[in-house]
């Protein structure tokens, strides 16, 4: 069944934020998504239904049963799936407009490059930081801008980290930083993950459709009724962002 392209995307349009303008810059984009998780997943979602020209999806993963309360793409059916061919086929059922790549494997310092090369914007989606310095370095060199997002127990972290502009990821979690606590030892509210891909899409559309960005680092606790912003200034004298 063909959509009235006008009408499917007015409610979006007529929004002063982004107006027809801004929509022309996100049907020119490309979105990269690493990692189809508890927040990947649902950022993935509302890029394809926001009408984003083209979409990578990139995770090696399978689908497992203790995903489904909070990973919004899978089904009961999808488990021992790979994650990012469920969701690719899930958000085409979305969206016809919007070119969709599902690359299943993990990304590594190996095919970095090659997987984010050409992104108007990268969404962090993963678990550990080792991939989100991969993306940091990468998008650095490539001068691409990406948001981090982070979600564990009842908390999340969102960032948005543009080359040249902001602080990077290095600046305030060094190298010398291991993950620390994980969903599976801590367990994770559904509603938080969540909470935080909405936020990281917002951040990510503003960059698209050219509007500005702080860099902040935002906390997030829904259980606890808390939000709160921390200013992350840049590090002169960091290896990936600084004055070298």
């Amino acid at each position: 069944m063909m959509l009235n392209f006008g009408l499917k995307y007015a409610r979006e349009i007529s929004l002063r934020e982004i107006g027809p303008e801004g929509f022309a810059h996100l049907r020119s984009s490309t979105a990269t998504v690493v990692g189809l998780g508890a927040t990947g997943s649902p950022a993935a979602d509302l890029m394809v239904r926001a009408g984003i020209g083209a979409i990578k999806l990139v995770d090696g993963d399978t689908v497992d049963v203790t995903n489904l309360h909070r990973q919004i793409l899978y089904a009961e059916k999808d488990t021992g799936k790979n994650k990012a061919d469920v969701a690719a086929r899930a958000l085409a059922s979305f969206n016809s407009d919007v070119s969709i790549t599902a690359i299943s494997e993990n990304l590594t310092s190996e095919n970095a490059e090659k997987i984010i090369s050409g992104s108007t914007i990268v969404i962090d989606g993963t678990d550990n930081l080792d991939t989100r310095r991969i993306i940091n370095r990468v998008c650095y060199a490539l001068k691409i801008p990406w948001v981090f997002v982070a979600s564990v127990g009842t908390m999340s972290q969102v960032k948005a980290i543009v080359p040249d502009s902001t602080s990077c990821l290095h600046c305030f979690i060094p190298d010398s930083q291991g993950d620390g606590a994980s969903c599976e030892t801590m367990g994770v509210l559904a509603s938080a993950p969540i909470m935080a891909a909405s936020l990281g899409w917002t951040m990510a559309m503003k960059i698209i459709t050219g509007k500005e960005v702080t860099g902040d680092l935002f906390f997030m606790d829904p259980w606890n009724d808390e939000f709160q912003s921390v200013k992350i200034a840049r590090n002169p004298k960091c290896p990936v962002c600084g004055i070298h």
